[in-house]
């Protein structure tokens, strides 16, 4: 009895086993395909300069398959002239508010923005509460979406070929909270400079060591919970530059003091 007992417990054990090597996350199957991939590129926002815009009402921003963007970008098209352009990467809700506020900001100051929207993959899982400021989700379930995000933004590369008007000595990267994530931690050596807001480098930092880059955060950022700020280490190692500003702006760029350095800082990596 005893035997058969200790049979169980170890079956139970290595049956047990299984199930938590069977339970790993996976993204949902929809959310992977090549045709999920391609949507966050035909579903991206745009943001245009209001000297780009052919309709002579500001910045233009919306989704790149709107008419009005179509237009615009056809328009870029068909010139010989090069604009400097961001690469946007939004935060864990998407690119909402946040979005409109550093696209915009980016905008004003003479740059195109491209902004994959991560959530036009079918399928796609939050990874965060935005109202209580925390994180939600599956274990594991973050790093996985970190690589969706550059999955992402290397098919927004890809498809930035095809554009003529894209001045790629002047071709830039920022990420704002979840995005700010992805933005640190891919690898790629094709960005004149990054941008990181609203990030404590969470995933850690791969950019090139000596490509200029600057994270911009709040020391009371409610997201922090009193949490290290990883970028920190790698200061002097790398050409990051730290800012923490007082209060508790999540979305830095509604702080005058922050919108200053970080166009102060892009426009200061132009090349004529």
């Amino acid at each position: 009895m005893l035997f058969r007992c200790l049979c169980v417990l170890v079956l139970g054990v290595v049956i047990g086993g299984c199930a938590s090597a069977r339970a790993e996350f996976q993204m949902p199957p929809e959310s992977v395909t090549n045709e999920a991939r391609d949507l966050t590129w035909t579903r991206a926002f745009v943001y245009l300069p209001a000297a780009l815009n052919p309709f002579a009402t500001g910045v233009l921003g919306g989704r790149r398959d709107l008419a009005s963007i179509g237009k615009a970008l056809d328009q870029l098209q068909s010139g010989p002239a090069k604009y400097p352009t961001v690469v946007y990467l939004h935060g864990c809700g998407g690119f909402g508010n946040s979005g409109k506020t550093n696209a915009g900001m980016l905008a004003e100051a003479g740059f195109v923005v491209i902004a994959p929207d991560s959530f036009a993959r079918p399928g796609r899982i939050k990874t965060c509460d935005g109202k209580r400021h925390i994180g939600i989700g599956p274990k594991g379930s973050y790093a996985k979406t970190i690589a969706l995000r550059i999955d992402e933004l290397e098919r927004a590369l890809e498809r930035l070929r095809e554009f003529s008007w894209v001045d790629r000595n002047n071709l830039f990267l920022f990420g704002h909270s979840q995005g700010s994530n992805a933005a640190a931690y891919f690898d790629g050596d094709v960005f004149k400079a990054r941008v990181m807001t609203g990030t404590r480098c969470s995933r850690g930092y791969r950019a090139p060591v000596d490509e200029p880059a600057l994270a911009v955060s709040s020391e009371g950022d409610p997201w922090f919970r009193g949490r290290p700020i990883k970028c920190l280490d790698y200061v002097g190692k790398t050409k990051i530059e730290v800012i923490l500003l007082e209060g508790d702006a999540h979305v830095v760029a509604r702080v005058r003091e922050a919108r200053d350095r970080i166009i102060g800082f892009l426009k200061g990596q132009l090349t004529p």
